[in-house]
């Protein structure tokens, strides 16, 4: 009898076991992040929109397209409502010049981030920051002036949109977009490679200095030809304009030169917002009826209207001291000049903003949200300019990040102690961050 009463009580005790739920079960916590809103409307978080994460989304997106996700794989968020999806579509002249403001403006502050002590060690950064400085304060000159292109009653010499051709425009922006873009992929792998190996920033920079040194010419290079397209058109004499005019064909065939890829791309860039169309068919007629390049010799008996050709005629390609002189033109828009095709948002450039680091800056939904206040901004006095403009943007100011969560240096760290080792193992422990050089 005792035995019988004691395997039923067994048998009630494993029936109520078996109809509880296990602790596995039990629905997660869900914690609904929240965005921050700043004045004017602006979904940013101060210093969040860097393409690290924008790159790491799109990588995890691409993943979840593809079938691709392992089991092993974390759940994967949305990205913050602040950063716009990159654009796969080509990018217009005027959109790429406020993406390049905003994309020089925070590769600026990520640089500053970075501690260059001992800055005999880190020379090459110190080079890189001057010369992204100089850089964002050009092309915010740029985007001023180039607005004022559209409307010639707003230029004080209204025959100089004539001097700049279109090609020039956009060569000039393709190279600095990709030069800006070009910096950032540097810096981020500076302290990837500093985190992984538990090594400070001047530990690591001495090994990256060719490409920073590199980066920063094609930047310093391009923020002079942009200065120049802003002497065309602001200077009161005729001569300087048209000198700065020949400085920017002979650089835009020396870039040309160097970047082959860059070349193809412009050669065979279709016109995709039909800007051809506005221009008067009697116009292209007389630019299609001009002969092809040849060759040319220069004259001693009138030097003063030569170009230079110094250069060029010490090598042995040509022995009677001949050039050979550039094309027409580099892209479909040959020959046309701001005078011809002033409408900026029809001019495309020759890649998407998927293409870029902080490609989120380059894009049409960024553009109309930030152009209102900054045309507004780039016409006022310059009082106060830079806080304004970190708030448009949706940056923080001047001053150098020291929470985690701002700082570009601790934020990449971060994300790297948190990702796998260099032989594909998980990371077992959090490694000491050492790149910022102090606490």
């Amino acid at each position: 009898m005792a035995v019988a009463v004691a395997h039923a009580l067994i048998r009630t005790i494993r029936g109520r076991s078996a109809n509880s739920p296990s602790p596995s079960s039990y629905p997660p916590d869900e914690s609904p992040s929240v965005a921050q809103v700043l004045p004017g409307g602006l979904v940013f978080e101060s210093h969040q929109d860097t393409d690290i994460y924008s790159s790491a989304s799109r990588r995890r997106s691409s993943s979840a397209w593809n079938g691709s996700a392992t089991d092993t794989a974390q759940p994967q968020q949305p990205p913050p409502p602040q950063l716009d999806p990159v654009d796969e579509r080509s990018l217009s002249v005027a959109t790429a010049v406020i993406g390049l403001i905003a994309a020089s403006h925070h590769t600026f502050h990520d640089i500053q981030d970075i501690n260059f002590a001992p800055r005999t060690l880190t020379a090459s950064l110190q080079t890189l920051l001057g010369t992204t400085k100089s850089l964002k304060l050009t092309a915010q000159l740029a985007y001023k002036w180039l607005r004022r292109v559209e409307t010639t009653q707003a230029l004080p010499y209204a025959d100089r949109a004539a001097l700049i051709e279109v090609d020039a425009v956009i060569i000039i922006l393709a190279e600095a977009a990709e030069a800006v873009s070009e910096a950032g992929n540097v810096l981020v792998e500076i302290v990837r490679e500093a985190t992984d190996a538990a090594a400070r920033i001047s530990d690591v920079v001495p090994k990256h200095a060719p490409a920073i040194l590199n980066v920063s010419e094609r930047i310093e290079r391009v923020e002079h030809l942009l200065s120049k397209l802003l002497v065309i058109l602001q200077i009161s004499s005729l001569p300087e304009a048209l000198s700065a005019r020949a400085t920017i064909d002979t650089s835009l065939a020396v870039i040309m030169g160097e970047n082959a890829a860059l070349a193809e791309s412009v050669r065979s860039m279709p016109d995709v917002f039909n800007a051809r169309g506005l221009v008067p068919p009697e116009r292209l007629a007389s630019i299609h009826a001009r002969p092809p390049p040849s060759y040319s010799v220069p004259a001693p008996s009138v030097p003063e209207a030569l170009p230079d050709y110094s250069a060029a005629t010490q090598s042995d390609t040509h022995p009677d001291g001949s050039v050979t002189i550039r094309p027409l033109g580099w892209s479909v828009f040959a020959s046309l000049t701001l005078a011809d095709l002033c409408i900026l948002s029809l001019v495309p450039l020759p890649f998407c903003s998927a293409e870029l680091r902080y490609g989120e800056f380059y894009t049409d939904a960024f553009s109309r949200r930030v152009d209102p206040q900054l045309a507004e901004l780039m016409e006022r006095p310059a009082k106060q300019k830079a806080a304004q403009l970190a708030s448009i943007l949706g940056s923080r100011s001047e001053a150098v990040a020291m929470t985690d969560n701002e700082n570009f240096a601790r934020r990449v760290g971060m994300e790297v102690e948190n990702q796998m080792t260099r032989d594909g193992r998980p990371r077992l422990r959090a490694q000491p961050n050492l790149i910022i050089g102090g606490p």
